[in-house]
């Protein structure tokens, strides 16, 4: 439940703050990093519009009509814009190698970019409305967490979609121009569609948290701008928002208000951006075990078992100790490590059926166990820390720690590896001008007069 500092108004204080957040306001170093977000996700999108998940619910939303409003990146056509909206999102998230809010534990930038580009399409509006609508969407996603979490997640709600949900509407709402009645009437039909269990991870339902938040963003706006009613104060209502999703802990409203832009979570702390397409708890470890099987004296065939030691939160994520699918390895600390191990490196490659089912892989799985340090110095910062241990067939053990894993604000990745990042994704489903003018595009996106120049980038078989 909420504590008595939510008594202040949340949701009309939300309110006004979407209302007033403007790109003019936003320091050019933000935009910068927004910007460079934009264009990885749309990277991981194309890529990940051709996995399984992607290519099922294209083709049984495809087969209910729809009209030509938006793009399907990485598909061959537009379709309804809530329809592009929920691919969209669910592409971004099927590699899982989008980027991650460290306090929310989720994915701000996948349910918020796909509602706001499907909005801005819809609206005919231009770079600069769908940047700032941007920002504004993965700040509310990612500030809800500070007065939710860790509670929230710990009951096992996907915080990707709970309060992605949120963050989705708002960018939808902002790009729409919905004043303040329509736009807390937006906020109450967001707040009830927002969902998404954790159980789910590792399968195919994961990423559709993300595409069902993102559309759902989008359809709550779109009904709040035709008039559509929903409670006024759905966050701080007795039976609202953070009762439902805190049961019973409390929720520190005025921890969420007082860091709304002071300063935007994209520019401080920052968001990790994924140099594995893993879960991000699963980086640090994985960061590690590349340092060792770099290291002299490693040889892979005198391993005797592998030891890999983790925080309670990363235990409760990893779920799945003995996978036999690549979507299941991605949430897997003993699969990562033994993917690094065997092969010195993490790839798109690394994470499919095959790969994991192949023997050294599978040898290593079966001695490698895990171990939870619950003591109080244990910290998830940047989702680490964590430490690999592999004892030799000789008595000798080498071990690497890693608290903050590549492509986190505190140790990130460098402009040439996130263009590396954006063209091995893009490389074979864009052509080669496809994805030099989206490039050349997102480089000067407060410019792009609208932001269709830019989606039709992401369409194939042009």
């Amino acid at each position: 439940m909420p504590d008595e500092k939510s008594a202040r108004a949340f949701t009309q204080e939300l309110v006004e703050f979407i209302q007033q957040a403007s790109l003019m306001d936003m320091p050019g170093e933000l935009i910068a990093k927004a910007r460079l977000l934009c264009m990885d996700l749309l990277g991981v999108a194309a890529k990940g519009a051709q996995e399984p998940a992607s290519r099922i619910a294209r083709q049984v939303l495809l087969s209910q009509g729809g009209e030509p409003q938006a793009v399907i990146i990485g598909g061959e056509r537009r379709t309804g814009a809530l329809g592009a909206a929920l691919l969209n999102g669910l592409a971004g998230h099927a590699l899982d190698y989008d980027d991650v809010d460290q306090a929310m534990y989720g994915h701000p930038s996948v349910p918020v970019l796909p509602a706001a580009l499907a909005a801005a399409e819809l609206a005919g509006a231009g770079g600069a409305a769908l940047l700032e609508a941007y920002v504004l969407g993965v700040e509310i996603t990612s500030k809800l967490a500070y007065g939710m979490n860790p509670a929230h997640y710990s009951l096992g709600w996907h915080s990707t979609c709970t309060m992605g949900a949120i963050g989705a509407t708002a960018a939808a709402a902002k790009i729409l121009g919905l004043n303040d009645e329509q736009l807390r009437n937006a906020l109450a039909i967001g707040a009830s569609q927002a969902s998404g269990l954790q159980q789910n991870f590792g399968t195919m339902t994961k990423p559709f948290h993300a595409g069902k938040a993102a559309q759902n963003g989008l359809l709550a706006a779109l009904l709040a701008q035709g008039g559509f009613t929903g409670d006024k104060a759905i966050f701080e209502a007795p039976l609202g928002f953070f009762h439902l999703f805190v049961a019973g802990h409390m929720v520190d409203a005025a921890a969420i208000l007082d860091r709304l832009g002071r300063p935007y979570e994209i520019d401080s702390p920052g968001l990790l951006i994924k140099k594995h397409p893993s879960c991000a708890f699963s980086h640090p470890p994985a960061d590690a075990a590349l340092e060792l099987a770099h290291s002299p004296g490693f040889e892979l065939d005198l391993i005797e078992s592998v030891t890999g030691v983790i925080h309670d939160m990363a235990d409760q994520i990893l779920i799945h100790q003995r996978p036999r699918t690549g979507l299941q390895a991605k949430f897997s600390l003993e699969a990562v490590m033994a993917l690094a191990l065997t092969d010195g490196q993490l790839s798109l490659a690394s994470f499919t059926d095959q790969s994991v089912l192949r023997e050294p892989v599978q040898k290593l799985i079966a001695i490698t166990t895990r171990q939870v340090d619950r003591r109080a110095g244990a910290s998830s910062g940047d989702f680490g820390p964590a430490e690999v241990r592999v004892r030799l067939k000789n008595g000798e053990t080498l071990s690497a720690r890693v608290d903050k894993a590549k492509g986190s604000p505190t140790n990130p990745m460098s402009d040439g590896e996130f263009r590396a990042k954006y063209l091995d994704c893009c490389t074979g489903v864009l052509s080669p001008e496809q994805i030099e003018k989206s490039l050349a595009l997102l480089a000067r996106l407060e410019n792009v007069r609208r932001i269709s120049e830019l989606t039709e980038c992401y369409l194939i078989n042009q």
